[in-house]
This record gives C-alpha cells, structure tokens and sequence, in this order.
C-alpha cells in the first residue's frame, strides 16, 4: 500500500488487479481517452493484472461500426492490447436482469412523463433554483394513473430511486468526500426505448466483471454517486475509484471535439507520422509524473514505475511543442533502415514512389535528411524534389540569393552556366570530385561558396534549405541535375 497526495491509501491488489477502459463508439478515439487506456494499461501491467475494453455502445443513435473499429485501431497503434473484450449492446439481457431486480425491491420505478412535461419541470426547477431538474412525481404513481398513461402510448423510462442519506464517494486521488442528496435526483437507467444508460450499464458490469479500480477523468465525477447509488440499491460491490486530471489546452480549457477538433484525435497523429512510442510517452505525462528530471521513459520504465500516487489533481496542458520534440527524438533513435521503412508510406500516398527497389538510394535520402524531421510526414516537402522536378522556385530564396536586379540576376546565370559546364566535364560523379571541382571555381573566380551553392541549391531543390548540397547532386545524378540546372537559367 501506498500514500497518495490525498492521504487516501492505494490497495494495489484486491485479489488480482482488474481495470477497464469503457470507450462509447461515437468517433474517434480522444486524446484524453488514450490517457484513460494508458493509465489502466499501465496500472494492470504493473500489477499483473488484466485490463478489459469494454466497449459503451448502448447510445445506439450515435455509436457506430466505423467508431468502434477506428478506436480498437488507435490502441493497437500504440501498443495498448487488452486481455479481455466485451460490447455492451451484445449484453442487454443481463441489464435487463438487473432492471427488472430494481423494479421488484422497490428502488426503480417506470416514469411516464413526456418530453415536454419534463421541459416544464426543468423550468419550474429553474425558476425555484431547485438543484433538481425532476421532481420525482412518477415515484408514487396510482392504478388509475397507470391505465391512463398506457391508454395514451406513453413509452415509459426507469428511474432509480435516489437514497435520502449523502453518499461516500473515496476517490484515490481526490481523497473522499459526502454527496448531498438534495443535489442527486432519480436517474433515468433505462430510456424509453428499453435501452439501459451509462450509469447502470457501467456500474453492472464493473461488478460482473469484477472491476478493482475504475481510473477516468474527472468528467465522469458527478456519475460516480450516481453509479455508487445504482450498486448499493443492488446488493453490488463497489469498485476503487481513481478520478484524473482534465487535460487543458494553453489557455486552461478542456481539450474536447468541439472546441478544438482532429487536434485531439489519436489517429490524426498517426497520419501525420507520430510514433507511438512518442505518444505515449507525451501522454502518460499528462497528469502523471515520476520526477522533476526524467522526461523519456521506455514502455518497460513506464510498467514499472506508473503509481495511481503519482498523479497529480489539477488539469495538465496538452503542448504540441513537448510532443514535437518527443517525436523527434523517437525518428532520430531509429537506424537508417527503419526511418526509411517508416516514411515509406508517405513517399507512396503522395505518389511519389510507385517502387522500392532501388533501396540503397531512398536510404541515402533518408541519411541525408538526417535529423530535420519532426514527424514522418515532414519527409514529404523536405525530399519531394528528389523524386520529380515539378516544383516551383520559392519567391523568398529567389529575391535573396538569384537576386532581384538584372545585374545580380545575370552574375547568377553566370555561375550557374559555368557550374553547369564543370559538371557535365568532371570525369567522375561523385561527392569528392563534385566538391573539388566546384571549390576550385569559386575560389578562384573569388566568388562566395554560399551564394555559389544557395544559387545551384534553388536550382535543383525550389527552396535554399535542405541537406548537404552535395549529397543532393550525387543523389539526384548526373543527368537530372544536367536537366534543372539550364531549367533554372532559362526561369532567370
């Protein structure tokens, strides 16, 4: 056992760890979710115990095959495999069980009330500023009430009956706290429908399947009464609850779909070339914290040293710059071949490489780029020009380097004619002899190395930044730079 910041102490083991991450299939997988997955991950790995996707599919107007599928391929990408796998819409009649157990003890009810006679109740709770938006009038409904509500068609919903005494919620982070029941009211648990709702659905199957420890975020706080209610009214065993932070963007906002988009998307990152060893490491981090010094840690490091008394109660900041330079790292710890298998891809869905066959030669690219990529997809505009010479001359590098005067202009036709002239005489295409021969000329002709070589760089590239200079022109060979040299002068 362990002491949180909260005082409250950890039970790292009941019997055996048992952790879920309950996902709703309504798009894609959220930042915050990943953390969710990750923490309980890490939790059970840590533990020996299992962790359990369980996927919340009971809002049937919104859940889809096409969510489902994209948040299992989010997890597999990085690395998140569960031991067990349920679908709750494929469990309705062990709800069912459940329901009909709360109708018979007494501590449910059918409500009958229509959409606009609670839109009624809600304003007149409004206007009373009653912490309750319903009343409860369906609790003690007569015979005659009954008949007449069925005669008209009604659908009715259950309610859980709400108890009058507070309900003891022990967070292991938030420490415990008493919930007034004045600010609960009676929950819908089953829609008019016959679908059952997340609260009953979650807490049923946390104690069937014998859930230890729920670790979510702090949205899911106010439920947790509600879910403690639900288990209590049922004679079930309630879980350990571990409640993290929100994560925030810049300006103290909860990150969320509405507000900010496929920036919160896993799989957006995967697209653009994240690693997933990069993800996770900027993920476990929001909220959780080993030290001050260590930032990188390998999966194995993060099994062994995750602890639920390691997370912090306040909102974390989701930095892209943190999970940049994170990326970055992970690229450049990756050998020549493996980057290369790993922008591969991206080459093709621009349809830049239709063949890998010449295998040495994307290699060198790669080598050549070195360290410059932030994320896979940077490879793209940084090598497009070696693969065809359908790009334009940046406007920026023209004016600085090719020059904006017809003097200046023609000095730069000059020494590309001449460069063009020795490369096409040089007896030998490679590096050193490149190198050598171009040296000689701007030395002594006393013409700059740099405006020599940014002249020839734009002629070949577009741009005035790139890799060595002449790790390009070897690259790229002999007749193609022949090609875009007279290319360039012409443009001039």
């Amino acid at each position: 056992m362990s002491d949180t910041p909260s005082g409250t102490t950890v039970s790292a083991v009941k019997d055996h760890v048992r952790v879920r991450m309950a996902p709703s299939p309504t798009g894609y997988l959220h930042i915050g979710g990943a953390r969710t997955a990750l923490f309980n991950w890490l939790f059970a790995k840590h533990n020996n115990g299992t962790f359990i996707l369980r996927i919340d599919d009971t809002d049937t107007a919104r859940s889809t095959d096409e969510s489902m599928h994209e948040i299992y391929d989010a997890l597999k990408w990085l690395g998140i495999n569960w031991d067990e796998h349920y679908v709750q819409s494929e469990r309705r009649s062990v709800y069912d069980d459940y329901v009909a157990q709360l109708l018979a003890n007494g501590n449910a009810y059918h409500c009958y009330c229509t959409p606009e006679e609670l839109e009624e109740i809600r304003t007149q709770a409004r206007a009373d500023k009653q912490t309750r938006s319903y009343d409860g009038r369906c609790r003690h409904l007569t015979s005659e009430d009954l008949e007449r509500f069925v005669a008209e068609g009604r659908k009715p919903t259950v309610r859980i009956k709400m108890p009058d005494a507070p309900i003891r919620v022990d967070d292991i982070v938030l420490g415990s706290r008493h919930i007034d029941p004045a600010t609960l009211e009676d929950e819908v648990i089953v829609r008019s429908n016959g679908m059952p709702n997340y609260n009953l659905t979650s807490i049923i199957d946390d104690a069937e399947m014998q859930i230890t420890h729920v670790i979510r975020g702090t949205e899911h706080l106010n439920n947790t009464p509600k879910q403690i209610a639900i288990a209590n009214a049922l004679g079930l065993e309630v879980p350990q609850f571990a409640h993290i932070p929100l994560v925030l963007d810049s300006g103290g906002r909860k990150m969320s779909k509405r507000h900010h988009g496929d920036l919160v998307a896993v799989n957006r990152y995967r697209e653009q070339g994240y690693l997933p060893e990069a993800m996770l490491n900027f993920v476990v981090r929001l909220g959780w914290s080993y030290d001050d010094k260590q930032e990188i840690f390998s999966v194995d490091e993060l099994i062994e040293k995750f602890d639920l008394a390691r997370i912090g109660k306040s909102g974390s900041v989701f930095d892209i710059k943190k999970l940049e330079w994170l990326n970055s790292h992970y690229i450049n710890q990756l050998d020549v071949a493996a980057r290369t298998d790993a922008v591969i891809p991206f080459w093709q869905s621009e349809g830049l490489l239709d063949s890998t066959e010449d295998r040495d030669w994307l290699e060198s690219i790669v080598e050549a780029v070195g360290e410059r990529l932030t994320t896979l997809q940077d490879v793209v505009p940084q090598t497009r020009y070696f693969f065809n010479d359908e790009f334009g001359y940046d406007p920026k590098a023209i004016k600085k380097w090719w020059g904006n005067s017809e003097e200046k202009k023609e000095k730069t036709r000059e020494i590309l004619t001449n460069i063009l002239q020795i490369l096409e005489e040089i007896p030998a295409f490679d590096l050193q002899t490149i190198e050598a021969a171009i040296w000689k000329y701007t030395d002594e002709n006393n013409i700059k190395r740099v405006a020599a070589m940014q002249a020839l760089r734009i002629a070949l590239t577009g741009t005035s930044f790139g890799p060595s200079l002449f790790d390009i022109v070897v690259l790229l060979s002999r007749d193609e730079v022949l090609k875009r040299i007279p290319k360039a002068i012409a443009h001039l």
